[in-house]
């Protein structure tokens, strides 16, 4: 029997237990021993870990097996006593579930594994003294999970999945089966075809209604002829052949208005029957596509956890709303928004211990997470209990990097000053760390979040915390669209992405710093022609008549409007994907079709808002990249892996490296030369990172030098340690990303 027939479900099942592993092991955390329920959980993991032994040993999954068998073991000598679960054992358990995964997805993919089994099989549990995993000891014969190895198979397909918890009250059964999931998007293109066709209906019995109307215009028209020549004198048999035609041409006209008018009652009713149903797919395939928010949830607690201890924070998670679905692509993009968001919350936003007792506060942190259904939309809100955003270093931030002068920043009312974090690049954080402090993630989180069609709105107090509110649309079958026309050409803009829409007059049109503005509700907007930024014609003036309507899109505090020469409706439509060969491209997010089956692209108005940046900045970025090719780069370490690894990555990004063995030949090539950035190491002979940037800023009077320091110490201690001899970044070589690592050299050098 072919196995691998079996390997997805395996997979899916395997995700199951690990998720259930993970959140029993985080649970088990907050219990005290003994305490009511911890039996229950102990069982549950034990279970799932059992679960996977049997079900990789059945379908020859042996390096699973192995390492499921040493977490089961572990697990079975604290469930008998023999072990407890401190935060050191559950540690090594969730990397087991780790790497059981990792193994699970390479081995099926037929890709090479990181894992070492031989290592990890050693290891694990090895921080208490555990002795050789041997095989583990029989549980009593009343527990479930003592069945043997053959008897751990999978459930059939149709075979209902039980909870991995113990719950208060048993969920009602029901019968499920997988489908993959390119087969429920399938069932969505299809449903979206229907749509289509459901238009062409709309406008089918558009043009049959003008039939009627022409055909009683045409009634009208003989009455009138009929009357006209009444007064013009016929011979008798003249005057009879024209009564005989007319009244045939009136009898037929009156039959075929009947006729058109029957069809049209029965064509209509057709339609509408036809749109019920639609509409009856439309909600059963998106119920099938819908996921609960706990998928994502569920990797936030770890999350967390790992964060915190990293940098020597208390903080308390709170999850409620998990039961909340939505579709499934929108599930899979806001995982990277929450996770910024935590970093940003757990490193910007709560305090440390010290600091919170100072305030007054708990040493420990909350954060708490939220999703709430509202309407054809859901709430997914992040709040904090922390130091809050403060609007006035928001300010100096912004005049420090440049976006604003000083009096426009003092200008900028407090809510404004917090739609800042949200420009690409910015970041109050004095040094930048593998956690924060790049200033990406605030705008990749606006970016996706406005991509799937939703909005982010924050708030904060000083002193008493941050809340972002999350909107996002329940579903992606269908999407509301605004339909504008440039030129010859139709194109849609998604009304999520415009702020509004407003008359572009001549003498409204002002120019700052030379650049075209316009006011729209109490701000001045950069205004453009759409058709320019398609490189649709010729760029001409604008506005170009008397008025033009504009659309505007962008953030609330740097909005953009877009001139374009008609706008002709607003709809509901379904958004289809370009394909493969347009993928790349961000200019256009999709493709509809009308109902005469016109096919019309859906504009992006995030990248639309980029290029119009890039639009007005071209010489700027153009220096920019010459800088880079020039700029001058020494990297400081004592290994000449980690030395070489380094300049290899920034020479091949265009820099100009030149290397030292340590801190004190760093010093000696610092005094003899100029240079634009370095990066050091910390441990090092002779003098050491902290020393060498000590000394960079004091003895050789380079204050405005960026310094990155790339080390293996990753305390909190040390990361304080860094910030304070004059560091701008602070790299962990554990974590040590080469994108990380280009991103914040570029940010620094600009």
């Amino acid at each position: 029997m072919d196995l691998s027939v079996f390997h997805n479900q395996f997979r899916d099942e395997t995700a199951e237990n690990i998720r259930a592993l993970n959140e029993g092991l985080l649970a088990l955390e907050s219990l005290a021993p003994g305490a009511e329920g911890r039996r229950e959980y102990i069982d549950a993991i034990f279970r799932a870990m059992h679960t996977i032994k049997g079900s990789a040993r059945l379908l020859g999954f042996e390096q699973v097996g192995r390492i499921a068998h040493t977490c089961e073991h572990i697990l079975g000598a604290v469930r008998e006593g023999r072990r407890e679960l401190d935060r050191a054992l559950a540690d090594d358990l969730l990397l087991g579930g780790d790497a059981i995964l990792d193994l699970l997805n390479a081995t099926i993919e037929g890709l090479p594994s990181q894992v070492d089994v031989e290592s990890l099989v050693l290891t694990l549990g090895r921080g208490r003294g555990l002795e050789k995993p041997q095989a583990p000891t029989p549980a009593p014969a009343t527990t479930a999970a003592a069945a043997p190895d053959a008897a751990i198979a999978m459930p059939p397909l149709s075979t209902p999945t039980q909870p991995a918890f113990p719950r208060t009250a048993r969920a009602a059964v029901r019968q499920t089966i997988r489908v993959r999931v390119d087969r429920l998007d399938r069932l969505l293109n299809l449903a979206g075809e229907l749509v289509v066709g459901r238009q062409a209906q709309s406008t089918h019995l558009q043009v049959i209604g003008e039939l009627h109307t022409l055909i009683a215009q045409q009634e009208r028209t003989l009455l009138n002829l009929e009357r006209e020549l009444k007064q013009l004198r016929f011979s008798p048999m003249q005057r009879e052949s024209l009564d005989r035609h007319i009244n045939g041409a009136l009898n037929i006209g009156d039959r075929t208005s009947k006729l058109i008018r029957s069809h049209i009652e029965r064509f209509e009713q057709h339609a509408n029957q036809t749109h019920q149903l639609i509409e009856d797919l439309e909600q059963e395939v998106m119920a099938a596509r819908l996921l609960p928010i706990s998928t994502v949830f569920t990797n936030l607690p770890r999350a967390v956890r790992e964060l915190a201890r990293e940098i020597d924070k208390e903080i308390e998670l709170t999850l409620t709303g998990e039961t909340i679905e939505l579709d499934r692509k929108i599930i899979e993009a806001l995982n990277d928004p929450l996770l910024h968001l935590i970093r940003n919350a757990v490193d910007h936003g709560i305090e440390p211990p010290s600091e919170r007792e100072q305030a007054g506060k708990p040493r420990q942190g909350a954060i708490e997470i939220s999703a709430q259904s509202l309407g054809p939309y859901v709430h997914v809100v992040i709040r904090d209990d922390g130091r809050g955003m403060d609007p006035k270093r928001l300010r100096e931030a912004a005049v420090r990097r440049g976006i604003f002068s000083t009096e426009t920043a003092a200008a900028l009312t407090d809510q404004e000053a917090l739609e800042l974090a949200f420009l690409p690049g910015f970041s109050t954080a004095q040094i930048i760390t593998d956690i924060s402090g790049r200033g990406v993630g605030m705008d990749v989180v606006r970016t996706n979040i406005v991509e799937l069609g939703g909005q982010v709105q924050v708030e904060s107090q000083p002193g008493i915390g941050t809340t972002i509110t999350l909107t996002l649309p329940l579903t992606l079958v269908t999407t509301r669209v605004l339909l504008v026309e440039v030129g010859e050409q139709i194109f849609a803009l998604p009304a999520s992405g415009c702020q509004g829409s407003t008359w572009a007059y001549p003498e409204n049109v002002k120019t700052v710093e030379g650049r075209a503005m316009l006011q729209h509700d109490g701000r001045l907007a950069s205004l453009l022609r759409l058709a320019d930024l398609l490189d649709i014609g010729r760029a001409q003036p604008f506005p170009a008549r008397r008025r033009m309507p504009a659309i505007v899109v962008g953030a609330i505090q740097r909005p953009l409007a877009l001139l374009v020469d008609r706008l002709l409706d607003e709809r509901e439509v379904v958004v289809k994907p370009l394909g493969p060969l347009l993928e790349k491209q961000r200019r256009f997010s999709g493709a509809t079709q009308l109902g005469d089956g016109r096919l019309i692209l859906l504009l992006n108005p995030a990248a639309l808002v980029q290029a119009a940046r890039g639009m007005s900045l071209t010489t700027p970025m153009i220096q920019h990249d010459q800088a880079r090719r020039h700029a001058r780069l020494l990297v400081a370490d004592d290994s000449f892996t980690t030395r070489e690894l380094i300049r290899t990555i920034l020479q091949s990004a265009g820099y100009e490296v030149t290397t030292a063995v340590d801190g004190f030949d760093a010093l000696d090539k610092l005094r003899a030369s100029a240079y634009d950035l370095v990066v050091s190491d910390i441990e090092m002979p002779r003098v050491d990172g902290f020393q060498l940037t000590s000394q960079i800023r004091s003895d050789l009077g380079l204050p405005d030098l960026p310094v990155i320091i790339v080390t293996s110490l990753a305390s909190e201690t040390h990361r304080r340690r860094g910030m304070e001899v004059g560091a701008q970044a602070y790299i962990v070589k554990s974590q040590f990303n080469q994108n990380n690592l280009l991103e914040t050299v570029q940010q620094l050098l600009a």
